[in-house]
């Protein structure tokens, strides 16, 4: 009878635990995203120039549009990394040091906004949210820039190419 009640009790607790796991790290099944594409080589070129100085700061992750809590883990997006935002007319790179660099061409580009979510978790204080097109599929990318005084420059120039890519502003 001991025995019984301590494998049921082991059962339990496998049971809770593969439950809490998949609540919290739910399965990505590839998430059904195009191939993310690469940066250009250089950032020069047609619409190359620097549209404003680099930004330091820490790339917090990348969602499905408007919901923060469907996390974006296709190869390594999904990792946290300090990086450094630069902004040119071709697009918006963003540097990774601990990952690869994410690329978002200007024609990608959907709108911006500051906000207040951590992707994958709601947080204080404020994030440079960068809604862009993946194929079919709307992404905000998440930055958090070591000075937050950049932002309004930042989110009136990405504003601005959105709009010349026919996106609409957020």
């Amino acid at each position: 009878m001991r025995m019984l009640l301590v494998l049921l009790a082991i059962g339990l607790i496998v049971v809770f635990t593969v439950q809490f796991w998949r609540t919290r790290y739910p399965p990505t099944r590839g998430q059904g995203l195009e191939r993310f594409p690469d940066p250009p080589k250089e950032l020069s070129g047609p619409g190359g120039a620097a549209v404003l100085p680099a930004v330091e700061g820490v790339y917090l992750g990348t969602s499905m549009a408007g919901d923060w809590r469907d996390r974006v883990t296709v190869g390594d997006i999904g990792q946290r990394s300090t990086a450094t935002l630069y902004l040119s007319g071709s697009g918006l790179l963003i540097d990774r040091i601990t990952a690869s660099p994410l690329w978002i061409p200007a024609a990608a580009v959907r709108g911006a906004k500051t906000g207040r979510v951590l992707v994958g978790r709601p947080v204080g204080g404020a994030d440079l949210l960068v809604t862009w097109q993946l194929g079919g599929r709307l992404l905000d990318s998440v930055f958090r820039a070591d000075d937050g005084k950049v932002y309004p420059e930042w989110l009136t120039a990405l504003r601005s190419i959105a709009k010349g890519s026919n996106g609409a502003a957020a």
